[in-house]
């Protein structure tokens, strides 16, 4: 721009200065003729310069607003110092094609040789004004939305803990009217307790740290009452980040955690009933067949299993006297039938000491437990038996496995039947690997264990003949353990079951349902 002619040095400052600020400048004389603009009043307003000098300021003003203009440009220069213009008032500027936009006026007198002049700073605040109007409306949908919930308490705090509003949720759950309680202190809706452990303020303190804070406690209502509250305080700050206040958000979950409670306990009433149901079916089996009467089915098989070795032992006994009794003794005919006489008295108080075992009553302990740590002690229990016969044990157990409940040593006693089982029908194989594998795998809701052998197999018939009592193969030795082993797997709530393998050998499986609790 150049400088006009006989411009002195310090109205070119002047000049330059006007020109260079960022907003619209508009400077006028005492009777309101415009003397000057920059480039952004230019901008702003539609006209060129030329336009604009001379012309009366009104031009630039609404016209609805220009009769009361005059007026107030005389109260200015009445008493000119800096100010703002229409200070509460909505101002308005007047392009040249006839449009307005909201503007924010700052007045300035300037001393000049030909009197007062009036600097008008002008600003466009249409961003601003959208950005509130577009507030008092996000404002507006907020109050409406949090006002129609019911069952949430939504109210604000001042950085004090002073409440300052208060919703219909709040007022329906804690029985206080908004006048009743805006203006109040928040402690007094927590208990005496609370209030006496400090318990609101350190709530307030841990939000304004940690921008949030939750908890469940006891609250209290107007009428006394207690209720369950899950309590959520915000810290709310302003846009330089210091803290103006707290949103506290509370709900009465009283009903929800005593059906929680309720649920829990019949849930644990449940397990503790199927416990002992089930416990209770083990000792009355047990006692069932420690009842049979002599000429029932378990009679005849204690006689037949017990009749075979007395019998081979007096066979045994009778030859021992022959060789002995010759006229030319045969002490190695005789040291062999002595032989005899041991080993079927040693088999004769083993199936003694299994019948014992099947009508035994030990108190159960029932426990919730890993079934394959269980599995893995048995393991290392049967090491020693299995590196006796040369048996590889191979073991496949699944990581993660949900905890099942049951009695340790009952279930322990069952892998422990079939280990012993397995590896005494490996020892009687002459050829092929001698493998025993042992497997745990979650099938649904229950725990699969399974254990495979390369024996001698067993046969279609026998799959469920050797599960009972004193039925005799080389899967199941003295027929007692399978027997015994079935009846715990049942009472826990699961199955134990066979399977022939391939190309040879048995596989036995076993259930055991996972623990409730563990699974929801």
């Amino acid at each position: 721009m150049t400088s006009p002619k006989g411009e002195s040095a310090g109205e070119r400052r002047f000049r330059l200065v006007v020109e260079a600020v960022p907003n619209a400048i508009v400077v006028i004389d005492r009777v309101g003729k415009i003397v000057m603009v920059n480039t952004q009043a230019e901008r702003f307003f539609g006209y060129s310069r030329v336009d604009l000098v001379g012309q009366p300021v009104e031009m630039l003003v609404p016209e609805r607003f220009r009769s009361r203009h005059p007026a107030l440009r005389d109260t200015f220069f009445a008493d000119p110092r800096p100010r703002l213009m229409g200070a509460g008032r909505d101002l308005h500027g007047l392009r040249k094609d006839g449009s307005e936009f909201p503007v924010e006026i700052g007045l300035n007198p300037i001393e000049t040789d030909e009197g007062i002049l009036v600097l008008s700073a002008i600003v466009d605040i249409t961003p601003r004004k959208a950005a509130e109007l577009a507030l008092r409306e996000s404002e507006r949908r907020y109050s409406v939305l949090v006002e129609g919930v019911t069952d949430y308490a939504i109210y604000m705090l001042d950085p004090d803990g002073i409440i300052t509003n208060w919703n219909q949720g709040a007022q329906r759950i804690k029985g206080y009217r908004t006048e009743e309680i805006v203006g109040q202190h928040f402690s007094r809706l927590y208990t005496e307790e609370d209030r006496a452990a400090n318990v609101p303020q350190q709530s307030l303190e841990i939000a304004a740290r940690d921008n949030r804070y939750e908890a469940e406690s006891w609250h209290v209502r107007k009428d006394g009452s207690r209720f369950l509250a899950n309590v959520v305080i915000d810290a709310l700050r302003d846009d330089n980040g210091r803290l103006i206040g707290f949103a506290k958000i509370t709900r009465d979950v009283t009903e929800r955690v005593e059906a929680a409670r309720e649920l829990e306990e019949a849930r644990i009433g449940l397990l503790q009933s199927r416990a002992e149901e089930a416990l209770s079916r083990v000792q009355a089996e047990l006692a069932h067949v420690a009842r049979i009467t002599t000429l029932g089915e378990l009679t005849a098989s204690i006689a037949h299993e017990v009749s075979q070795p007395i019998a081979a032992t007096v066979t045994n006994a009778q030859a021992a006297l022959h060789w002995l009794a010759a006229e030319s003794p045969d002490l190695e005919e005789a040291r062999q039938a002595l032989a005899g006489i041991v080993k079927e008295g040693n088999r004769a108080m083993e199936v003694i000491g299994r019948i014992r075992d099947l009508v035994k009553k030990a108190p159960p302990r029932v426990a919730r437990l890993d079934i394959n740590d269980a599995v893995r002690e048995v393991i290392e229990l049967t090491r020693a038996e299995a590196m006796k016969y040369d048996v590889s044990v191979q073991t496949e157990l699944a990581d993660g496995l949900p905890p099942v409940k049951g009695d340790k040593v009952q279930l322990q006693q069952v892998v422990l039947n079939l280990i012993i089982n397995a590896v005494e029908a490996i020892s009687t194989v002459a050829e092929g690997a001698r493998v025993l594998q042992i497997s745990t795998v979650q099938a649904g809701s229950d725990v699969l264990i399974t254990v495979r052998d390369s024996g001698p197999g067993l046969s279609a018939e026998s799959l469920e003949r050797i599960f009972k009592p004193f039925h005799t193969t080389k899967q199941s030795g003295l027929g007692v353990g399978l027997s015994i082993s079935r009846y715990i797997v049942e009472a826990h709530g699961g199955r134990l079951w066979a399977s022939a393998n391939v190309p040879r050998g048995a596989i036995f499986h076993f259930t055991v349902p996972v623990d409730v609790g563990s699974a929801s």
